[in-house]
């Protein structure tokens, strides 16, 4: 049995996956934002270009026309296309040539510039703190070009000396305050993520074992069963159970069951695949869900995992714990219900303990080939 294109079921993997997940809302919820800002964008210089062709600024208002235009295109490319790295820095490169051009003509009554106090804000939250900045520092350079080399040929309108140094001040000040609020909000970002991860795996983590819990292992079973159903999959699971677990415990002492917790753990983990997930599922009962497994390699894996306990040499304080394991094994074939499932391999496990322990059921007369290719 050789999974193909099969990914770990590793809980970290787990985890990853899920603030993974959180990172693309996040994403996506900047995508909106940028959106939400076109679709104003394109009204107020529909609204703006069409005031300037009344008042006979032609020129003006075709340019003003221009970037409506761009905005709508770059909209629907996002509609058809769900391309949001491209969307977010053609919006912000858009965004910042319209302000460069609003600064060189001078806009209404050179009004322009003023556009630019937007610019740095928007700049850091839809970029990142190193490219907002790298593009705020640019932008403040080609205003102060524009401020201070008025004879440049698309620079059509001057600016007195004291709005000049009034404005390059502000604006600096702006965009100092826009990196110190977004990377502020991005390092408290980045440590609730990292606190989520934490608790995150924490709660999906069973402390004695490293294991995946109950409740980790309930969600593996309901997404193995949900692509069963979706794909027509299958798989197997394996419920165990240590043999006199409560004798060890009495006999050796409850650190002596620990250990033995622990090193049974790590004998499940040792023997399993990397798709399949090994859980604590309470007490000394372990569950093992096996992906893309029949009945009969189950059994077969079962079988190898009881013999492996057998003849494993369990030790204490150089005290030898002779243990033993019984399981019962169930596939999707039989039952078409993950709860019947469950309830079928304990159902097994059950008789495997009352027929004399350190046994698998259901038993087959022989297992001609103990070997699972892994």
């Amino acid at each position: 049995m050789i999974p193909i294109n099969n990914p770990s079921n590793s809980i970290q993997e787990r985890v990853n996956s899920r603030i993974i997940a959180v990172k693309e809302r996040d994403d996506q919820r900047v995508t909106n934002v940028a959106r939400y800002l076109s679709v104003g964008a394109l009204f107020f210089l529909i609204i703006i270009g069409s005031k300037s062709h009344i008042s006979g600024h032609h020129f003006h208002g075709n340019i003003l026309f221009l970037f409506a235009a761009i905005t709508l295109v770059n909209l629907v490319n996002y509609h058809f296309r769900q391309n949001k790295r491209f969307y977010q820095n053609t919006f912000i490169f858009m965004v910042g040539v319209l302000f460069l051009y609003l600064t060189a003509s001078g806009g209404e009554s050179n009004t322009g510039p003023l556009w630019f106090y937007v610019f740095p804000p928007l700049g850091f939250y839809i970029l990142g703190i190193r490219y907002g900045l790298i593009l705020s520092i640019g932008a403040v350079g080609a205003v102060l070009v524009i401020f201070f080399f008025p004879e440049i040929p698309f620079v059509t309108t001057e600016y007195d000396s004291d709005f000049k140094l009034r404005f390059i001040a502000t604006l600096s000040f702006v965009t100092a305050c826009a990196y110190i609020l977004d990377d502020a909000r991005r390092t408290a970002k980045n440590e609730l993520i990292d606190m989520a991860t934490l608790y995150e795996y924490a709660a999906r983590t069973d402390e004695l074992t490293s294991l995946s819990n109950r409740r980790d292992m309930k969600e593996c079973l309901d997404k193995e069963f949900y692509r069963h159903q979706r794909s027509n999959s299958y798989f197997s699971i394996i419920i165990m159970d240590i043999d006199h677990f409560k004798r060890v415990n009495d006999t050796y002492g409850h650190d002596a069951g620990d250990a033995v917790l622990k090193e049974f753990s790590s004998l499940l983990k040792g023997l399993s695949r990397k798709i399949d997930v090994v859980s604590r599922w309470g007490g000394e009962e372990f569950l093992m869900l096996l992906p893309d497994t029949s009945l009969l390699q189950a059994l077969t894996l079962a079988e190898r995992l009881r013999a492996a306990v057998e003849n494993h040499t369990f030790n204490y304080k150089f005290e030898t714990i002779p243990i033993t394991m019984s399981a019962g094994v169930c596939a999707v074939s039989q039952y078409e219900d993950i709860n019947r499932i469950l309830k079928q391999a304990d159902i097994n496990l059950y008789e495997a303990k009352v027929k004399g322990r350190n046994r698998i059921e259901p038993a087959v007369k022989s297992f001609t080939n103990p070997k699972m290719t892994t």
